[in-house]
């Protein structure tokens, strides 16, 4: 009878030891299945090399080696981060995976330098995710600090801490809305000019190449100092109130000091002194006259008189971007709404539908993107749709800049650094080269128009944004929409006519 018992038992017992091997590596193996799905339907920009999983018996652990991930906004970088190695693990009754980084972070720069860079963290990052439907339900990622750092382990980008969040949810209709959540504190070496190399600047150098961007090549750009501002003789400057003596015939006393004015002939000329002091003061004059033109004296195109006011002073950060530190903060909904390709037939039998093409129509509220730093405050709200069928997306946006002259005039020294950068040695510079010479030598003229935005971008953006009711003093708004298949329209000023202005 005891025998028999134990028997029983002992057949018991195996059956459920059994039983959990099947469970567990039928767990594991959808564990695995799911993060595979998931990598598939997420491949133009998520790739992975080998995936094992381990274990048994009581956790799951899930190695996943080379993963790379392009970031799929463009507006924020280019790149793609490599993760050598990651480690994920769960307990056998859970979905809840912890992630640890178990080897070194890269990340590539995916433009032409293709350079690659080493990212280390202040502490160990805490990552961790939920899987549910076959879909990544759950999404969290939090550190306390990184620096991406080039091959002479200098600082390319910074920041003292990173959240990233999201909730991902599929109803009865296959629609998918994620909730996402984005920041980064006193984030470093990103501005508002990498967000135009990343979206806009092969569209343009495209624009310029096909004609849609018609470049003003006759227009000369200012130098530094522009003579028309240097005080003239005899006046009283209007920017100190100090008067500068007049020199006859405005002889250039710094380069050639023998053609100092002859103080026994001249009228209205220097003290009586002998020759050589003459020529000391009238060179420290032009010293003075063009450190004040050139510290005061920038002219700007004329503009709305109702429009925003430029302040008298910019910061100093202005000049050195490398110095600003802003906070970014992005918060958004995607909606993922399926539709069946509009070129395939329904089928009379409704088994078949599933084999149909499957289009998503996907829709982005965006609930807040806040872009501050001490210079300026950025917010961004608004929704934006995009379809197959369509090349750019649809929908409105609404811009709110606040104290938006200093990112007029930081945009304008940065445009002007991008023009230099971008001109080829044959690209002609001396004034007197004829617009035809230019044209030839450079078809795309693409430093020249973005000099041009240099010299024009306070006052264009100025006009526009005058023309919104709720731009006033250090606050600038631009309504940006578009219908499908339609022009861009910003404060209902169309970009092709926005972009002629330069």
């Amino acid at each position: 009878m005891k025998k028999g018992l134990v028997i029983k038992m002992a057949i018991v017992l195996v059956v459920l030891v059994l039983s959990y091997c099947v469970f567990w590596f039928f767990k594991a193996g959808q564990s695995e299945k799911q993060i595979n799905k998931f990598i598939a339907d997420n491949s133009t920009f998520i790739s992975a090399g080998e995936i094992s999983v381990s274990g048994f018996p009581t956790n799951q652990k899930i190695i996943v080696n080379d993963l790379k991930i392009t970031v799929p906004v463009n507006m924020i970088a280019k790149r793609q981060i490599h993760i050598k190695q990651l480690e994920a693990r769960a307990g056998i009754f859970s979905n809840n995976f912890v992630i640890n980084f178990t080897d070194v972070v890269k990340l590539q720069d995916l433009e032409s330098s293709g350079d690659v860079f080493d990212v280390e963290f202040a502490s160990q990052p805490e990552v961790s995710l939920t899987l549910a439907n076959d879909v990544v339900s759950q999404f969290k990622y939090t550190d306390s600090g990184f620096k991406v750092l080039d091959s002479e382990k200098n600082v390319i980008n910074s920041s003292t801490g990173t959240a990233i969040s999201s909730e991902t949810s599929i109803d009865e209709t296959d629609k998918r809305t994620s909730k996402i959540s984005v920041s980064f504190k006193e984030l470093e070496g990103y501005t508002i000019i990498d967000f135009y190399k990343n979206v806009l600047d092969k569209k343009v150098i495209e624009g310029i190449k096909t004609e849609e961007i018609k470049v003003n090549a006759s227009v000369q750009v200012s130098p530094l100092v522009d003579p028309s501002q240097i005080p003239a003789p005899n006046q009283v400057n209007p920017e100190n109130g100090a008067q500068v003596n007049n020199v006859p015939n405005a002889p250039d006393v710094q380069n050639d000091p023998a053609q100092a004015p002859n103080t026994a002939q001249a009228p209205n000329a220097l003290p009586a002194q002998n020759g050589e002091e003459a020529v000391k003061q009238a060179m420290a004059m032009a010293d003075q006259a063009q450190a004040n033109a050139q510290a005061q004296a920038q002219p700007q195109p004329s503009v709305d008189p109702n429009a925003p006011q430029a302040i008298n002073q910019t910061p100093d950060a202005i000049s050195d971007t490398s110095i600003i530190k802003s906070n970014v903060v992005i918060e958004a909904t995607i909606t993922l709404t399926p539709s069946i390709k509009q070129d395939q037939p329904e089928p009379s039998d409704p088994t078949q539908i599933q084999e149909l093409p499957v289009q998503f129509v996907q829709n982005v509220k965006i609930d807040n993107v806040e872009f501050s730093n001490p210079l300026y405050k950025i917010n961004i709200t608004g929704n934006v749709n995009s379809s197959s069928d369509d090349n750019y997306p649809s929908g409105g946006i609404t811009i709110k800049i606040e104290k938006v002259v200093n990112l007029l005039e930081q945009l304008k020294k940065q445009f002007k650094q991008l023009s230099e950068s971008k001109k080829s040695p044959s690209t002609p510079v001396a004034s007197d080269v004829s617009v035809d010479q230019v044209q030839t030598n450079n078809p795309a003229n693409y430093d020249l128009f973005l000099a041009n935005v240099s010299e024009r971008i306070v006052a264009v953006a100025t006009e526009i944004a005058s023309k919104n009711s709720v731009t006033k003093d250090e606050i600038a708004q631009f309504d940006v929409r578009r219908e499908k298949n339609l022009e861009f329209l910003v404060n209902e000023v169309s970009v092709r006519e926005i972009i002629g202005k330069f």
